[in-house]
């Protein structure tokens, strides 16, 4: 073989993963390596950082391996990460002095409440919202809470940043310190506009710039990861999501994305002067010298993370396997409010309790919480449309997207066609259609379900709108 390669390096929450395309975004093949999330009480979610770094070095021993001689085709890596995540580290010695803290993760919600941030000025300086599963909360309770934080702050030792900027750090041969302005807006610390950590809210959130790694942009080069002795570029690092947009190949104007794993996103390419509409996020999702690329984005905190919680508390193992049947025979469907993660876009109420209306069987309850997910991505998917032209389909991946009763659903509700495409892994294929330089053959595959006629779908959304409503005290 002598075609070029493509490496995805995909950390995830339950797992990290290593992907190889083919130019045309063929997956050669795609090799896991299972990572713990701990949800520990008083709402924190961590990682080991040191699980997540050996099983990325385990990683690319077996790429190697599996490439052979084909590893000299190889060309470039990227590396992308939950956005939000965040680690603090040695800058000396590289030695992480906190736990990977989740973007689930909402332990300095109280601290965040008490500074008052302005919704209104953060949308304009970051294109977000005041969240405490953004990292600057986060970075600021570590300060406070974590002696070696503070003691290699002292001594101007303390590095910080998103999870992708201590993995870049830990992972290549240089230790590069850098962030990409993708995960850099997570923090709640970047400034939208001049693409850079913002001085006004550096002083907000008492964070010394200095602990914080140099904005570069997305695609980039970032030093070089060791593979079975060749040294392999890595030149591109993003966030999950953002990089899932481009899983189909370029952004499309005319199109709605929809992710739906742990968490699901619904985004719509963005102009970049625009503002995002009332109450969802704008979302830097690629930069380069070239090319600034937005979308405006609407999120669910509680996805796959919604049904994993639910099917927990009723004592249902490994519901994964009758989900999709149970979409197509169940009739006592009840009303899920979903607030699983806290409840977020256009509602941004991370205290929102989750809660049943109405009976039903324990699959029946699995079914709705499926469904509250396809309602919240429909509030959100309104506002997109009420800002901007004709919408003419839905491009739909991630791992909740395989149940066909989920996009049939959102079909029915939306009246557009949705298209799921053939391949699972759309954040890692959105990065390597990034790395090949974005080509115009970019293959692509699609599933495609028509609207169809459901009233007691439409009608439940209807009854879950109103109660929605009088629970948030909030119409939409």
């Amino acid at each position: 073989m002598n075609d070029p390669l493509y490496l995805v390096i995909d950390q995830g929450g339950q797992s990290s993963r290593a992907l190889v395309f083919d130019a045309q975004g063929t997956t050669t093949f795609l090799l896991r390596r299972a990572v713990a999330t701990r949800f520990i009480a008083g709402n924190r979610v961590e990682q080991v950082p040191a699980d997540v770094v050996n099983s990325i070095r385990e990683l690319l021993d077996e790429v190697a391996a599996r490439l052979g001689p084909d590893l000299q085709c190889l060309q470039s890596a990227a590396l992308v990460t939950q956005r939000s995540s965040l680690v603090c580290w040695h800058r000396q010695t590289g030695r992480p002095l906190s736990q990977v803290i989740s973007w689930q993760d909402t332990r300095a919600a109280a601290y965040l409440a008490d500074i008052k941030l302005d919704p209104a000025t953060i949308a304009d300086l970051t294109g977000l919202r005041p969240n405490a599963h953004y990292g600057a909360s986060k970075l600021r309770w570590c300060m406070e809470h974590i002696p070696a934080v503070s003691e290699a702050m002292d001594t101007d030792q303390l590095l910080c940043g998103p999870l992708a900027s201590y993995l870049l750090s830990a992972i290549t041969r240089e230790h590069s310190v850098a962030v990409d302005p993708g995960n850099a807006q997570r923090t709640l610390l970047w400034n939208i506009h001049h693409g850079d950590w913002d001085e006004t809210l550096l002083r907000q959130f008492a964070i010394p710039r200095s602990v914080l790694p140099p904005v570069c942009f997305t695609q980039l080069d970032f030093g070089d990861l060791g593979l079975g002795g060749k040294a392999v570029p890595l030149a591109l690092m993003n966030g999950d999501q953002n990089a899932a947009f481009f899983g189909v190949g370029p952004l499309e104007p005319d199109r709605l994305y929809v992710n739906a794993g742990t968490g699901a996103f619904i985004a719509m390419p963005w102009p970049a002067d625009d503002p995002a509409p009332a109450g969802l996020l704008k979302t830097l999702v690629y930069q380069s010298a070239r090319q600034r690329l937005f979308v405006a984005e609407g999120t669910v905190n509680g996805a796959a993370s919604a049904l994993d919680s639910i099917s927990a508390e009723l004592g249902i193992e490994h519901y994964q396997s009758y989900l999709a049947d149970w979409c197509d025979s169940e009739q006592n469907i009840p009303l899920f409010l979903n607030g699983v993660g806290g409840l977020g876009a256009p509602w941004w109420q991370s205290d929102f309790q989750s809660r049943f209306i109405g009976e039903g069987s324990a699959a029946g309850k699995l079914v709705a919480v499926l469904e509250s997910v396809v309602f919240l991505l429909m509030v959100n998917l309104i506002r997109l449309r009420e800002n901007r032209g004709p919408v003419g389909e839905m491009v739909v991946g991630g791992g909740l997207s395989m149940v066909d009763g989920f996009c049939q659903r959102l079909a029915d509700l939306s009246g557009l066609t949705v298209l799921r495409s053939s391949e699972t892994e759309s954040t890692a294929r959105g990065a390597a259609f990034l790395l090949a330089g974005q080509p115009e053959d970019w293959l692509s595959a699609f599933v495609r379900f028509e609207p169809q006629l459901d009233e007691d779908l439409k009608q439940r959304y209807t009854d879950w709108l109103k109660a929605m409503a009088d629970a948030t005290a909030m119409s939409v």
